[in-house]
This record gives C-alpha cells, structure tokens and sequence, in this order.
C-alpha cells in the first residue's frame, strides 16, 4: 500500500467514518484552513444532512468547493460519499440540487460502465438516503446508478452517492431526529434497519475491501 495518510473531511458532526477504517484521520470541514491540506495525501468527503448549496448557511461549503475544484484538476485522489458526492459534481461544473422525491433504503445498483473498483458493490444492495441529488460534470463517467446517479469517476476522485459506511450505530444516530422521522413516514423504515442488522458485517466488508483498493491506486 502508498505509504500516504488518509484524511475524512466531517462535514456534519454525526455524519462520520462508520464501518471505514479507524487508520483515517478526521477533520472538521468547519475549522480547515484549506490551503494547509496538502495535494499529496487522499481524502474523503463525508456526507451532512446539508445541500452542497447551502453555502450561505454553511459558509465553508463555498471555501470546500473551491479546494475540491482545485485539487482534483491537479490530479489528487479524493473519495466524496452522499454530499460529498454532491460537493464534487457542483464543484466541477455539475450541479447538486434538491430532487422531487426521496430516495431511502438498501438498493441495487445498475451498473453502466465496468470498474474493478467497485466489483465490493456489485453483489449487495447499497444504503441510500438523500433527497438531494446532482448532474454529472462534464467529462466524467457514470459507473452505477439507481433512478438516481449513483457512482461517478472524473480524474483521481470517485463520487459515491450511497452510504456504502452505514452502521446501525449511524442509521438510528440519524433517524433520532423528529425530521428524519417525518420524512420517511412512507418507508418502511424497520424493515431497512432488519436487513442493515442482518447484514452489517458483510456491508462493512464490502466498503472495506473498496477502501483498499482505492487506496491501492
């Protein structure tokens, strides 16, 4: 393996590294002075229950799209889940943006173009909350997608927009809340927590096995 670290950029305090390895070291999108990261190590976005476009509210979403931007184009490797997806499609001239519906529970992805990467992801159903979503950038490739974009590549970064880090830790950390509560009232919420119970050990396995092989690259 690269000897090179890993940062998570924690965009929301309870939105964390989940089943990823602990090896990872975390930093507070809100306390980074951008310019400090180097390009020379990988980093993960993490998701956050805001819109990459709730930059007025959340002001350093302005400054992370910026950083994105800029260190994708000169070719670091940089991993983005659910927003941090969506801060990489609005960062390089896709756009993130509130969807009609949302999208929840263990899903099968589509898979449209082939990558080894992602071969973890092929045989299991993927973790999937949001009601935002996003349009591709240009000159990236779509790999998986549900009946919303669900995998993109461009450059050195992959954009994943599942969950594929859930936990029954995370998933009852984020349905706590009374609006996470009233927004799913028409899914059948028990039963999607039944299956993460049933099969955590080997969605655990799955987004490690995807962690070393980017880490590989």
């Amino acid at each position: 393996m690269r000897n090179i670290k890993t940062f998570a950029i924690v965009n929301d305090p309870k939105v964390t590294l989940g089943s990823l390895p602990g090896e990872i070291e975390l930093l507070n999108a809100w306390d980074i002075n951008w310019s400090d990261l180097a390009e020379n190590e990988d980093y993960i976005v993490l998701g956050g229950h805001m819109g990459a476009y709730d930059q007025n509210e959340f002001d350093y979403l302005a400054s992370e799209k910026k950083w994105l931007n800029k260190i994708i184009n000169s070719g670091s490797k940089v991993l983005g889940i659910c927003l941090g997806a969506q801060l990489i499609a609005d960062s390089l001239g896709g756009k993130a943006y509130l969807s009609k519906n949302i999208e929840f529970g263990f899903k099968n992805l589509n898979f449209v173009n082939k990558n080894y990467l992602f071969d973890p992801f092929m045989s299991i159903k993927v973790f999937t909350w949001h009601r935002d979503t996003f349009d591709t950038p240009p000159n990236s490739e779509l790999i998986a997608k549900t009946d919303f974009p669900q995998i993109f590549t461009y450059k050195n970064s992959i954009s994943l927009q599942f969950h594929p880090e859930i936990t029954l830790d995370l998933f009852d950390s984020w349905y706590s809340s009374q609006q996470s509560k009233g927004e799913l009232t028409s899914f059948d919420v028990e039963s999607e927590r039944t299956y993460l119970k049933t099969n955590q050990n080997m969605i655990s396995n799955a987004v490690n096995e995807f962690f070393y092989l980017w880490k590989n690259l």
